[in-house]
Order: structure tokens, then C-alpha cells, then sequence
């Protein structure tokens, strides 16, 4: 007789086995305006929310976007799995992206950057989610992802940066810039 057989060990799916290494350099600045995080959750919200990461860096025209570049990251680890189980990834990731963009714009307007957004609280991101066997990547500004596969580095991102000249261009999308809020995602 099977009865005290459970099926289960008989079915073994493949484990997600996840690595995180950090280091960021503030570059030619005096202060870094780097902030990333990572979320590894208990169950039930790793079964249904996933392993969130985040990268953020503040533009180099303001001396308070290290401000917004760790609000940014910490909303959208903190938030994200405040969201409904019901909402998709992507749903739960826009929602919290565009609550942190309108904050972070609302910073700017009530500072003494209000007429130069340049130098207000504005940031570029990429966030991961990695829920089952899907990689949610969402992104805007310039901070770019890319995969190593083999040899192959491969960029994932597009730069939100419009041209203007040979060697100018400008950030056409960045969290805090402005509203209405437009995110990129990618499975």
C-alpha cells in the first residue's frame, strides 16, 4: 500500500538559488549617490511576491539626488510587498514606482530646486523581481542592466536619454522628474 507515501517527494521542482554581491563607488563626486537593496522574504510573500532588487543613482547636476536615489529603492522594496497578492508584478512595481516618482516630485516643488527640477530629488532606476521562473526587470532613466551569459554580456536596458548633439544629451525619464509617470518593463 502507498498511502503513507507522499507524493511530493517524489517531485522535486528546481530550487531558485539566488546570489547578491554589492559595491558602489561615489566615482568623481564628493558623496555617492548610489542606493541599492535587495529583499529575500519569508514565506508566504517569497511564493507570492518573489525576490525583489533594486538599483538606483541620482543624477549628477543635483547635490540631494543620493536622497532620492535610497528613497526610491527602499519604496520600492518596502512597498512592493505591501501590495495586493492579487495585483501581477508588474501592476504591484508601476504602482509603488509611481507613488515614490510623484513623492519625490512633490520634494523638489516644495524645495528651493522648484525651478531648476535638475537639481531636485530626481534619480534613474532598475529594479528586478524574480518570482517562479519569470525575471521581471523594470527600469527608467539610465542605470543600466545587463546579463552575463558564457562570455556574452548583453545590455537589457535602454537609456531613457534623449540626443541632442554629438557629445549632449539629457535624461528624458527619471523617478522625481515629473508626471505622469511612464515605467519600463521587460520579462
Amino acid at each position: 500500500m502507498f498511502s503513507d507515501v507522499r507524493l511530493d517527494s517524489f517531485i522535486r521542482e528546481p530550487q531558485l538559488r539566488v546570489s547578491v554581491g554589492q559595491h558602489s563607488d561615489r566615482g568623481r563626486k564628493a558623496v555617492n549617490q548610489d542606493f541599492y537593496g535587495w529583499r529575500l522574504p519569508d514565506e508566504p510573500l517569497l511564493g507570492s511576491k518573489g525576490i525583489a532588487v533594486a538599483l538606483a543613482d541620482g543624477i549628477g547636476s543635483s547635490d540631494v539626488s543620493q536622497v532620492a536615489a535610497e528613497f526610491a529603492v527602499m519604496a520600492f522594496l518596502d512597498d512592493y510587498y505591501s501590495t495586493s497578492e492579487s495585483w501581477s508584478v508588474r501592476k504591484s512595481a508601476d504602482r509603488v514606482l509611481a507613488a515614490a516618482n510623484s513623492w519625490l516630485h512633490s520634494r523638489t516643488y516644495h524645495s528651493s530646486y522648484r525651478y531648476e527640477k535638475d537639481r531636485g530629488y530626481v534619480c534613474t532606476l532598475s529594479g528586478l523581481v524574480l518570482k517562479g521562473t519569470t525575471a521581471h526587470l523594470f527600469h527608467v532613466g539610465d542605470t543600466r542592466v545587463h546579463r552575463l551569459q558564457g562570455d556574452a554580456l548583453e545590455q537589457l536596458t535602454q537609456d531613457h536619454r534623449v540626443r541632442v548633439s554629438e557629445n549632449d544629451s539629457y535624461l528624458s525619464r527619471a523617478v522625481g522628474f515629473k508626471p505622469p509617470w511612464k515605467l519600463g518593463h521587460r520579462r
